[in-house]
């Protein structure tokens, strides 16, 4: 059999279903299966399977093939890899190679280093469980209460304190120090010589979906720093694709219909051993939209934990779009002061820690109240937490899910949702302003004026809630008490079109400015500021406001002018108007 039979073999013992859906949730809908894509963001599903064809196709980012296709994208793999798992698979006997010569050094290089980091791994296991120079790491494990099963279930091992062990054991078994740098378990000196990565640590291995072993984690077992280093970058191991414990928890997830995300190794490891199988850690890094994409294809919920302080709101803000883009709700579960996962199973049990489980908070509303627990007072606290959410903002992919997080952020800080949306336009097109303080404090300033806010956007806001006003102010000087050219804009646009148009649905095509189309959308989505029956009040009050300045600069006319007749006339007007005012 050469290797094109080989092919032929896989396909047709290979069910595309059955392989892809280890990995992405697929749906039936007509003749085929759909499910969201693994390769992009996307919140609707356009990933579409057939199985009679036994081919896919992503009709929003334009991935296909066939089963081949998908194992080599979704595990990173080249093509005589793929067909060596998936003829292993279905017990499909393969020929050596064939006629793939382009091939060969690729995959011949990422076998040698898997074979290179299973030496390692047994390296350091054996040194943990059988040698008496890995008495530390046993120390140290005992103390942390992980068992003899889990030790052996996930491999774990302990680093010696030398700069040559590893050297001497992948000597022993024939590998070249070469091979071991590039598996990222030895570092090169300047002179060319080697020296061991991983030294007094105790060794987490890292496995990929395959269960074979793509890196290390390592522990310090003293004080000094870093308190974790990783394997680096190489063929195999992308820290920022990967995440911890997924290849033994991934069918727990899918049938729970629920990942739990914590930070460190050994969180996952007690948790584990107290039977909350569901979970899986980030490696070292902040969270990616590779390792979140990694786990929607197994479920649409999350729960992330992070510590209540500075960092963990930030991180969780950082996480809160990667989610959302994601199409995945994500929740918070935030433990008692002093606590993390494995203190707290260990102390309390696994049944207290689901019951923290089910009160788990939406991310956003994690980092607001955070925020708010942390801003200071006045000003200078909202405009803190104004620049933390205006990145994130501007990386939701949707605007109709910008505008509902916007209008919850402007609710609980008290922040004028209109001032978000300024400087969310700010921020995106003034990029050498975006650190500027002193400007960034005046604007906030000057957007707070309520006299501002008591013209410009409540009139606004009246004509587009309730359009049957606007007649009433057509021929009326309007622009007098108007200051912001959006909202002049807006208004203009809404006289002289309504109601040629119907309705206000097409408002905005007739708006020039882009952002003057956004404040129109924000008013439209944002509350009324007017009850029904006090509508006639605000037309009455604006109108009045109208004639009060109009009198204003008729009076500075008549002062500027002399003419004392007008100006007298004009103050005995003024006071009646004021007499008005005050009797309503």
């Amino acid at each position: 059999m050469d290797l094109s039979d080989a092919k032929e073999e896989v396909k047709k013992a290979a069910d595309i279903i059955e392989i892809i859906g280890q990995h992405v949730q697929l749906k039936k809908r007509g003749q085929n299966y759909v499910g969201l894509c693994p390769f992009h963001s996307e919140r609707s599903p356009s990933f579409t399977v057939n199985q009679d064809k036994q081919i896919y196709h992503c009709f929003g980012c334009g991935r296909g093939g066939d089963v081949f296709t998908f194992w080599m994208d979704y595990h990173n793999l080249s093509f005589s890899q793929s067909l060596k798992d998936l003829a292993g698979r279905y017990n499909i006997d393969l020929p050596r190679y064939g006629n793939l010569p382009a091939e060969r050094e690729k995959a011949e290089l990422k076998e040698l280093l898997f074979k290179t980091n299973r030496l390692a791994a047994e390296y350091f296991h054996n040194i943990l469980v059988k040698s008496a120079d890995g008495k530390p790491g046993r120390d140290y494990f005992s103390r942390r209460h992980i068992s003899g099963e889990t030790i052996s279930k996930f491999k774990l091992g302990y680093a010696v304190k030398r700069w040559d062990g590893l050297i001497n054991y992948l000597r022993s078994k024939n590998v070249s120090l070469g091979t071991g740098a590039k598996a990222g378990l030895l570092m090169a000196k300047k002179d060319g010589d080697y020296y061991d990565h991983f030294r007094d640590r105790i060794i987490f291995p890292i496995f990929d979906l395959n269960h074979q072993i793509i890196g290390f984690g390592g522990r310090v077992l003293g004080d000094s720093l870093p308190k974790y280093i990783n394997t680096p970058e190489t063929p195999l191991y992308h820290k920022g694709e990967s995440l911890y414990g997924l290849d033994s928890a991934f069918k727990d997830i899918r049938e729970r219909g629920l990942a739990i995300i914590v930070e460190g190794y050994m969180d996952t490891l007690v948790l584990r051993q107290h039977g909350i199988s569901n979970v899986v850690a980030i490696l070292g890094t902040a969270l990616t939209s590779d390792q979140i994409r990694r786990l929607k294809g197994y479920t649409k919920e999350v729960v992330v934990l992070f510590d209540p302080d500075d960092a963990g709101r930030l991180a969780a803000l950082r996480s809160f779009p990667l989610f959302l883009n994601e199409g995945i709700s994500a929740k918070v579960l935030v433990l008692p002061q002093g606590e993390d996962p494995d203190s707290f199973v260990n102390r309390y049990g696994s049944d207290e820690f689901q019951e923290l489980l089910e009160g788990a908070i939406p991310i956003f509303d994690f980092y607001l109240d955070q925020a708010l627990a942390h801003m200071d007072a006045g000003v200078d606290g909202q405009i803190r937490v104004l620049r933390e959410v205006l990145p994130i903002f501007k990386d939701l992919e949707s605007g109709a899910t910008r505008f509902l997080y916007v209008q919850r952020f402007s609710e609980k800080t008290g922040i004028n949702e209109a001032i978000v949306w300024q400087e969310l336009r700010h921020w995106e097109n003034n990029r050498s302003e975006r650190r500027d303080s002193s400007r960034l404090k005046g604007r906030f300033l000057l957007d707070q004026d309520p006299r501002r806010y008591g013209s410009d956007l409540q009139f606004l806001n009246l004509l587009v809630h309730y359009p049957e006003t606007i007649d009433a102010f057509k021929d009326k000087e309007w622009a007098l008490f108007v200051s912001d050219p959006e909202i002049i804009e807006i208004i203009r646009v809404l006289i002289e079109q309504f109601p040629l148009g119907g309705g206000l649905d097409g408002i905005e095509e007739f708006l020039d400015s882009p952002g003057a189309r956004e404040q129109l959308r924000v008013v439209s989505m944002s509350k009324s500021f007017y009850a029904k029956e006090l509508v006639n009040q605000a037309v009455s009050e604006f109108a009045k406001k109208i004639a009060k300045i109009k009198i204003s600069q008729s009076i500075s006319h008549a002062k500027a002018e002399g003419d004392m007749e007008m100006l007298n006339r004009l103050l005995r007007a003024k006071q009646d108007l004021d007499l008005v005012n005050k009797s309503n």
